[in-house]
């Protein structure tokens, strides 16, 4: 992180952007560029929503613990900002599941805090009631886990909101490892909110985890023209591709998902760049068009990237292309 930072300082002064071109480049996983921009543009520290795009750029290139720093110094700046608090707590919480066993308790209880400071300050902050819900869920008693305050607060949720109840409800189902309940409680919110993308979302997620591969890719399907957030987008672009590779079915759409994801992160620090790249190069193999699936091998062959699935993979595509 210092070698970044000392790097952005050496740059040339470059002009201030917009908060919609902030988002557009944070959107695009440029996450450098980001950094750079802002580390020169002064308006953007003053502005908590644009120091939000600065952490989770941060997060993305995993610096966990210098977004820590930097969300400790924002809190303190803007302790009323919901979204900061809830952003400094998942924050937290993610370094105390990965982090050293001497500050994991301190960091997941002062996650929990900050959470729940988030809720009062805003009760419609749905992301922070659906953290803690999770926390709740998830964590040992120890560090103030409570599996009956999680299943109760899910319901008094359900209560206010029906969609982000179910939510709650299925990650409860999911974390218990009750798939079939996870997806049945969907499927009911589903019957009254037929087009909401959250449960759709939820669902293609949990049918993949089903290994119910068709199912999913029909409910992508179904959620794709209904979403307008660009990063939302090209999520259920990458999840259309991997799985018509699995499937063997809806190729063509699977192309075109993937051929639009490499398109829109083109230049970027989007990590799943290789998996889509291989899952679109085996989809080209399949559809028999060898020219396009070798260039697209010679782009991730020497690709370091230690992940079981990805290497093997990787190395059936190049004894196919072997074959042609």
């Amino acid at each position: 992180m210092k070698a970044l930072v000392l790097s952005l300082m050496l740059t040339l002064p470059l002009p201030a952007l917009a908060n919609s071109d902030y988002q557009s480049l944070f959107a695009q996983a440029r996450y450098t560029e980001l950094l750079q921009r802002m580390e020169q543009d002064p308006a953007a520290r003053r502005d908590p929503q644009l120091m939000l795009l600065m952490v989770r750029s941060l997060i993305q290139q995993q610096f966990r613990e210098e977004a820590n720093t930097l969300l400790n110094q924002l809190i303190e700046e803007f302790p009323e900002h919901s979204a900061l608090l809830t952003q400094a707590a998942l924050n937290k919480i993610a370094l105390a599941n990965s982090g050293n066993i001497f500050n994991a308790r301190k960091r997941a209880t002062d996650g929990l805090e900050l959470l729940q400071k988030a809720i009062s300050l805003d009760p419609e902050n749905y992301l922070a009631q659906q953290a803690l819900i999770n926390f709740y869920q998830v964590a040992p008693a120890t560090a103030g886990g409570s599996k009956p305050l999680a299943a109760e607060l899910a319901e008094q949720l359900f209560a206010k909101n029906p969609v982000q109840g179910t939510l709650a409800r299925a990650g409860i189902a999911v974390a218990e490892g009750r798939l079939s309940d996870a997806q049945a409680l969907l499927d009911a919110q589903l019957l009254q909110t037929p087009d909401n993308t959250e449960l759709l979302l939820r669902k293609g997620a949990v049918l993949t985890q089903q290994s119910a591969f068709l199912v999913a890719q029909q409910t992508y399907l179904q959620l794709l023209p209904l979403l307008s957030d660009p990063v939302s987008q090209q999520n259920v672009h990458f999840q259309l591709g991997r799985l018509a590779v699995f499937t063997e079915r809806y190729q063509l759409e699977g192309i075109h998902a993937l051929e639009s994801y490499l398109s829109f992160y083109d230049n970027s620090q989007q990590p799943r760049l290789p998996r889509a790249r291989l899952r679109l190069a085996q989809l080209y193999l399949a559809q028999g068009d060898i020219v396009r699936a070798r260039a697209l091998y010679q782009q991730i062959a020497r690709v370091v990237l230690d992940e079981a699935d990805f290497i093997e993979a990787r190395a059936q595509l190049a004894a196919q292309l072997e074959q042609r």
